[in-house]
């Protein structure tokens, strides 16, 4: 995948999540072979977003299951929209 669909997935994912920037932050951290450290609790979304955007142009495996996960999401907010009539 190139870098601006990596960025464009990573930036949905982001305002799909229910998870926070750290809990992001310290997932792709693991999955590249670091430890938790103590100040990673402190991370940013633009830290999130730098680390996610690598990960997903690296792997299309890794796209493809956030890719999944970003879908299932946006359905899932359409759905509520259309049953209440109010946008999220």
């Amino acid at each position: 995948m190139d870098d601006a669909a990596a960025r464009l997935l990573a930036f949905r994912y982001m305002t799909t999540t229910t998870r926070r920037a750290p809990d992001v932050y310290r997932w792709c951290r693991r999955l590249l072979g670091h430890r938790d450290r103590a100040r990673d609790c402190n991370a940013l979304w633009s830290d999130a977003f730098d680390l996610l955007a690598v990960l997903i142009a690296d792997s299309e495996t890794f796209a493809a299951g956030i890719a999944r996960r970003v879908a299932v999401a946006e359905r899932a907010a359409k759905f509520d929209q259309d049953r209440t009539g109010v946008a999220a």
